[in-house]
């Protein structure tokens, strides 16, 4: 089976579809983009990531889109993909004119899309745990609107995999750990889940919202939203990373400093094992 991909609207063969030059996100990174996953054939999560794609367009005044179209050959691409378990790379450009640093606004958007299998890079669920590093944030300052401008994301976590780690953390100015480069961070303090609260420093990621609003709800686990400094996340209880791809990663060490036991620990565990029942029940 090849792979699909869907270019405004066209399902055509990934190796067919391409772009113009002086498409807007090329040339400025003038683009928004989600990241949607299939778990048994079924979609998880498709309205929640629709609503955070289109609050990110009005964010930087995007023209609009039809969401219900847009949902509708989301799902098309995965049904004609036939994966179980699928990818699907969704990307909306400000859309194609002569390159200027103003836009119009009166160029269709140019919405890509493609499916990929993941079957093959699942991995069973994090029993060891990873090491992190940290670094000052440089990032421009709305992060909480999913862009394609991610550099500074990519250069860390080059750095972080070159030295053999999973990720950096980005800490702010005023040394609160703020998200990782792809992911967002909880710590553990007792029986209390803690992480930043949601302002134009931290990206309103999907999997940090079914934690606390679908898990730690139910399961009546206390969460907080509060801005908290590296030096007492070197001695919190847990840690852990999470996002749609690293789905939930548990820290036993940062900059050396090893996180409570230097294992996962127990409460990051059951939120493992309660996510993982989630996903596959979607």
């Amino acid at each position: 089976m090849p792979d699909f991909a869907c270019l405004n609207g066209q399902i055509i063969r990934i190796e067919d579809a391409f772009v113009s030059i002086e498409d807007r996100g090329y040339q400025f990174g003038d683009a928004v983009y989600e990241f949607i996953e299939s778990f048994n054939y079924q979609i998880f999560c498709l309205d929640e990531h629709l609503k955070r794609l289109e609050t990110s367009m009005e964010l930087i005044d995007f023209p609009s889109v039809s969401i219900p179209e847009l949902k509708d050959q989301i799902i098309k691409l995965f049904q004609v993909s036939e994966y179980a378990r699928a990818g699907c790379y969704l990307q909306i450009s400000r859309g194609v004119e002569p390159r200027a640093h103003s836009y119009t606004n009166r160029v269709p958007p140019q919405i890509t899309m493609t499916i990929k299998d993941l079957s093959r890079l699942d991995t069973d669920v994090n029993t060891k745990g990873i090491r992190i590093r940290t670094c000052e944030d440089y990032r421009w300052g709305m992060c909480h609107v999913k862009t394609v401008q991610l550099l500074p994301a990519a250069l860390e976590q080059h750095r972080a995999r070159k030295a053999g780690l999973a990720d950096t953390v980005f800490i702010s100015k005023e040394g609160h750990v703020l998200e990782g480069t792809c992911t967002n961070i909880f710590m553990i303090k007792g029986q209390t889940l803690i992480t930043h609260p949601l302002d134009n420093h931290v990206l309103p990621g999907i999997t940090r919202e079914v934690i606390i609003n679908r898990i730690c709800k139910k399961e009546k686990i206390a969460v907080e939203e509060r801005p908290y400094q590296i030096h007492e996340f070197y001695h919190c209880d847990e840690a852990f990373l999470c996002s749609t791809v690293m789905k939930i990663q548990p820290i036993i060490q940062a900059d050396g400093e090893k996180i409570g036991h230097g294992v996962p620990g127990p409460l990051t565990k059951k939120i493992q094992a309660f996510y993982d029942q989630l996903i596959y029940r979607s």
